[in-house]
């Protein structure tokens, strides 16, 4: 069976759908079967990075419009592709009979790849969190700014107050060389590892790099495009450290549920309308809702800030100079 590993991050921009990508092409370089779910629902630009444009997606198997066979496509770099949800459409609720029957069909993938490497959308929203609880291996991608060191660790946090139980790796993306990698990762493991009790493996670094940026223009994969570059020397370690991590255990018919429902519940765009009052009661409760999260992430930033200034502290053997006395 697969071994299925759901790659995100705490806010966009962190590349995680080109480390999807190209580490999976090194999984597959290395003669193992590796098959890319674009999960990111309205925001799938796998195949986008491919250059290829997909006639069927996930959405039209659960729609009973074809099997998941008719949707998976093969290509030219030995990996193989489910195309993600456009989120256009609108998808009724359906029976329990009927997602049984769906998980059974599409849970077939896991019996014919061995790494199952699944791109998600980034944020802490609840269907996101929701679908990684079930993943049993979650990677996070953290670049530099200071916002996404700080949203990678509330994602971590909210991910252990719901009890996951899965193991919890991260890769540095955007650094200009390993040790600047490494730092970013004692930040995160520090932090989490004192404060979350939780402990955070360690993938490897990707270096910033301008034939990236070529290799999405020219749409082709950056190790294939520029294998010999330090950019792909990058995503080969990285495919070869997680051959090195043992597998973990995975309970398949509830990944695959939760996927489904997650696309069940995805938003769909709608039309506008005039607003009643019941709506104007029911914006402002969400707008206070909003409120109240945005305070509460601020919360955690600052607090992370204070954390890992404390803990560079520590390590550097500095301490604050004393303030006046009180």
């Amino acid at each position: 069976m697969a071994r299925i590993i759901a790659v995100t991050s705490g806010k966009g921009g962190v590349g995680k759908s080109n480390f999807v990508l190209n580490v999976g092409i090194c999984l597959a370089m290395m003669d193992h079967r590796v098959c890319i779910l674009d999960a990111d629902l309205g925001l799938a630009n796998i195949d986008v990075l491919l250059g290829i444009r997909p006639q069927r997606t996930l959405e039209d198997v659960i729609l009973g419009e074809t099997g998941i066979g008719d949707i998976i496509i093969r290509t030219d770099y030995r990996v193989d592709l489910i195309p993600g949800c456009s989120g256009t459409q609108d998808i009724a609720d359906l029976s329990r009979e009927r997602i049984e029957a769906l998980v059974k069909q599409v849970s077939s993938i896991s019996a014919s790849s061995d790494y199952l490497l699944v791109d998600t959308a980034s944020g802490i929203s609840t269907g996101v969190i929701s679908f990684l609880m079930a993943a049993p291996e979650v990677i996070i991608g953290v670049t530099p700014e200071p916002t996404s060191l700080t949203d990678a660790y509330a994602m971590i946090k909210v991910l252990r107050k719901n009890e996951y139980q899965g193991r919890i790796s991260m890769f540095s993306s955007m650094v200009k060389n390993s040790s600047s990698g490494h730092n970013l990762y004692k930040k995160i493991s520090s932090a989490s590892q004192r404060f979350l009790d939780t402990h955070v493996e360690y993938l490897g670094s990707i270096y910033q790099d301008e034939k990236l940026s070529r290799a999405v223009s020219d749409q082709v994969p950056a190790v294939v495009r520029y294998p010999t570059s330090d950019i792909s020397r990058c995503y080969r370690i990285i495919a070869s450290t997680l051959l090195g991590q043992g597998a973990a255990e995975v309970d398949h018919e509830r990944f695959w549920t939760r996927l489904i429902t997650m696309i069940l519940k995805s938003p769909k765009p709608r039309i506008a309308k005039s607003p009643s009052p019941a709506d104007v009661q029911k914006n402002g409760d969400l707008r206070g809702m909003i409120r109240d999260l945005l305070d509460e992430q601020r919360r955690t930033r600052i607090l992370l800030e204070r954390l890992v200034e404390k803990i560079e502290r520590q390590e550097s053997g500095i301490r604050p100079k004393p303030g006046p006395s009180t």
